[in-house]
């Protein structure tokens, strides 16, 4: 061969050479953009970025993850799945790919299909307890508790801690009537998290068919603690109340004075939390599903995304996805106890909070975690008292919220002065005042002036001033 050819062969090599290398780096490019969109919010963008990343690089497996984690963020669930199933045709045995399509096909209905992924997902990683969770509630939507419930046991098995599997199994217990199984389920459960409302509430209700009225009562109590004003459990508690005086009164057994009063059982509302797993951290985010009699708790399916900064996106009770909440709660950690209580019937009625530590991602950077929160709020709750008002902590975040114009809406716990630095952040007079019992009525008002703010925002795109409450 002429040199003349041999030069021409190789430069042609090193042009394809650097041709593949731009293609590679700029799908690259685009693949970070689209994370950064993630990052903001912006679905409709980051869709764009990663489909420009996928079609310079079809065979890029973490793109086609992350467009099928943002087609479901947009509630583009067939586009979900279509992108999944393509990046298992890249990896067969890509545990991310086959969770997120089981994730996809439950949304869809497909719980046979849903199924099928998280078994193949087991099959590659028998100790992965997530894919075993998600196997366990996809059986309880189908209704086939006598396999669900080894499932959850198969989950506390691989992990003796987790918090949903002990729900969800007693859950489905009760809904077979072996209320001493579900009892035990529970108690284990409240013991793992004593701020479900959901495990107060329904071990309240099977110890009230175990005849046991004053523990139901008991356990009741402790749920209005987390979230005052629950009317199916203030419901199960005056049925307890009366059942216990029936017995005392000695008109009936405690079993049959229990079934007396007992209410009738209406389903368990299935609150299926996805557990989104990131390489930089781990997201979280609810919706609701019925299915027929038979339903669980708070837990698990899974929706993984190794590619995208974890971040929290909690969404209670709606198929929309990519709003985060409303109300940042702002407190001295000395008053977690009313701060907790503020959050939980501020969320009974519907308003969706974040409050730290509960919402602050493990692992995460926890300065940024706050400041990225008053970013995407709308009104910031201030539990006022004299810890808030010495803490610097709460002066920094009140100062961030001024600066990004979120409604700061002081709620006084005691009846103290403002510091210099507070009274110029939260502006005199626009207060709440819980300066005397019971807490309950004064969490209404709150509540209340809090959709107050959020409608009025909502219709100007303006910050109102708080209404002037009780100096």
């Amino acid at each position: 061969m002429s040199p003349e050819p041999r030069t021409v062969l190789c430069v042609a090599l090193l042009l394809c050479l650097i041709l593949g290398q731009a293609c590679a780096t700029d799908s690259q490019t685009w693949f970070g953009r689209g994370t950064e969109f993630v990052d903001k919010g912006d679905y409709s963008s980051a869709i764009d970025a990663f489909q420009n990343a996928v079609s310079l690089d079809p065979g890029y497996l973490n793109a086609w993850i992350s467009l099928a984690y943002v087609y479901v963020q947009a509630n583009r669930m067939t586009d979900a799945a279509d992108a999944y199933r393509h990046a298992l045709t890249i990896e067969p045995d890509n545990t991310v790919a086959l969770k997120g399509l089981g994730y996809v096909y439950s949304r869809q209905g497909k719980d046979a299909d849903a199924l099928d992924a998280f078994n193949r997902a087991i099959a590659v990683n028998p100790g992965d307890s997530s894919s075993w969770l998600q196997k366990g509630l996809t059986l309880s939507a189908l209704g086939r508790l006598n396999e669900s419930i080894p499932v959850y046991q198969k989950v506390i098995e691989l992990s003796p801690d987790d918090f949903d599997a002990w729900l969800c199994m007693g859950l489905d217990y009760y809904s077979g009537g072996n209320y001493q199984a579900a009892l035990d389920a529970f108690e284990h459960a409240t013991d793992l998290d004593q701020r479900s409302d959901i495990a107060w509430r329904y071990k309240g209700d099977t110890l009230s068919h175990l005849g046991r009225n004053q523990e139901a009562i008991e356990a009741y109590n402790r749920g209005l603690i987390v979230a005052p004003g629950n009317a199916e459990m203030l419901q199960g508690k005056y049925a307890a109340e009366s059942a216990l005086r029936s017995y005392l009164g000695g008109n009936a057994s405690p079993a049959q004075a229990a079934s007396e009063t007992r209410r009738p059982y209406q389903g368990i509302p299935l609150l299926i939390g996805m557990i989104v797993v990131a390489s930089a951290g781990i997201g979280y985010f609810y919706y609701r599903r019925k299915k027929g009699p038979v339903q669980a708790g708070k837990a698990g399916v899974v929706l993984p995304s190794p590619s995208l900064a974890g971040r929290d996106r909690t969404e209670a009770g709606g198929e929309g996805m990519g709003t985060h909440h409303d109300v940042f709660v702002s407190y001295s950690s000395k008053d977690k106890a009313v701060a907790d209580a503020t959050c939980a019937y501020l969320e009974s009625r519907g308003i969706r909070c974040w409050i730290a530590p509960r919402d602050v991602l493990p692992g995460s950077n926890y300065p940024r975690a706050i400041v990225e929160a008053i970013d995407g709020s709308r009104v910031m709750v201030l539990v006022f008292s004299s810890n808030s008002n010495s803490s610097n902590h709460v002066v920094r975040e009140l100062t961030h919220a001024v600066s990004k114009g979120v409604v700061i809406l002081p709620f006084r716990i005691e009846d103290i002065q403002p510091s210099k630095d507070m009274e110029y952040l939260i502006g005199i007079p626009h207060w709440l005042d819980a300066l005397t019992p019971p807490l309950d009525r004064h969490l209404t008002h709150l509540a209340e002036t809090v959709e107050i703010l959020l409608r009025t925002r909502n219709g100007s795109g303006q910050n109102p001033s708080p209404p002037s409450g009780d100096r």
